[in-house]
């Protein structure tokens, strides 16, 4: 008896050594991932440290996931550089994947400047393969901490060249203050599984970014410069509970000098490929959107989008309806969708001009459901 229980516990031994080496020593110790990654981000940012962190195959996993518990906090004058790694929200983690280092919580927030966010290879930044906010649903009813990348009063700095995939809300947010920004190269892989999963998305109060080289899928808008706020005191904070530092009005809420172009992609959602909206008196001008391509394939069943392009809306307002010159010299062209409607102009806009516009399937080149003044549209 004794021997026979010495070989079952070397048989267990050998297995539990075999299933190890199969799926690693940490493979449940999430945490240690974000402790390492930390740990590599300190001694970065120490004196003479280089400032920048490689994050490579994770040694600790057999597939090479990072698998972190929270946010990975980014400095001022920090490159953060994804050499064809994974990064995945660990199951159940309510957090961003990325967020800069001074947006600590809500009305919390200390600027930042000079971050990169760099991939190469096949670099991915995963959300998670469910819904963490289960049994509620997912999206931005649940908050700032679900967004993919959040950037809030972050001025000079760049996210590109990598893949999004499965976010648990907006893909990358980038809001009230971020400034001299550039978004590029960017693919993102959403099933719309998740609510409100959608790519770039663009608040009050940012100013001179260029968003180009969008493709893939998305389970909502694939570009969208939404400014909404509320008056001050407003139970709640207001309407868009995502945003960190608040829509309360600002010193300087406008979106203005905003370059969207090359976007080559489809909404699984079926809302639209560029969304241009903005209410309750803030102002959105110089806008240029350019070589928009809808990817859908309406061959295979793929659902239309309502419009390619959205330009403002009847609703979404909290204090007052945007007026007819609060939305001006907005250019748009080139745009080819197979959508219900190529452009669609839902609010006031004037000074403007939407020029290059196909239909890539029957549909509607434009609808015009709002007052325009001054706005060069190609004939139909």
């Amino acid at each position: 008896m004794r021997h026979s229980v010495f070989a079952l516990f070397a048989v267990l031994f050998a297995a539990g050594a075999v299933a190890g080496a199969q799926t690693g020593a940490k493979e449940t110790s999430y945490g240690a991932d974000s402790d390492t990654i930390d740990a590599k981000i300190s001694a970065a940012c120490a004196v003479g440290g280089s400032r920048t962190v490689t994050l490579g195959r994770n040694p600790d996993r057999t597939d090479g996931a990072w698998m972190i518990t929270r946010a990975i906090l980014l400095p001022d004058d920090f490159t953060l550089v994804l050499d064809g790694c994974r990064v995945e929200l660990a199951p159940g983690t309510r957090d961003n994947i990325i967020r800069n280092a001074g947006a600590v919580g809500y009305m919390r927030v200390t600027p930042n400047r000079n971050i990169k966010v760099i991939g190469k290879g096949e670099a991915v930044l995963c959300g998670g393969r469910s819904n963490h906010y289960a049994p509620a649903t997912s999206g931005d009813r649940n908050g700032w901490p679900a967004i993919g990348i959040l950037f809030c009063a972050v001025t000079d700095y760049e996210l590109a060249g990598f893949t999004m995939e499965e976010t648990q809300c907006w893909g990358i947010s980038q809001e009230n203050g971020c400034a001299n920004g550039w978004v590029h190269d960017i693919r993102f892989a959403d099933s719309n599984k998740m609510r409100n999963q959608d790519g770039v998305d663009i608040r009050k109060g940012c100013h001179d970014i260029l968003v180009e080289n969008i493709s893939g899928v998305c389970g909502d808008d694939v570009v969208a410069l939404t400014a909404l706020r509320r008056n001050a005191g407003t139970r709640g904070g207001g309407r868009a509970s995502c945003q960190i530092g608040g829509n309360f009005p600002g010193l300087d809420d406008d979106v203005y000098n905003v370059t969207v172009r090359n976007i080559k992609a489809r909404c699984s959602g079926g809302h639209g490929i560029v969304r241009l909206l903005v209410q309750d008196g803030i102002k959105m001008h110089h806008v240029t959107v350019s070589n928009v391509v809808d990817t859908t394939d309406v061959s295979k069943g793929e659902p239309r989008c309502q419009a390619a392009i959205r330009i403002g809306d009847v609703n979404y307002w909290s204090i007052r309806r945007n007026d007819l010159r609060e939305m001006h010299h907005v250019t748009v062209r080139d745009v080819a969708s197979a959508g219900r409607v190529v452009v669609w102009i839902k609010g006031p806009l004037c000074d403007s001009s939407v020029t290059g516009i196909r239909c890539l399937v029957d549909g509607k080149k434009y609808d015009v459901t709002a007052p325009i003044e001054r706005v060069d549209i190609d004939p139909q």
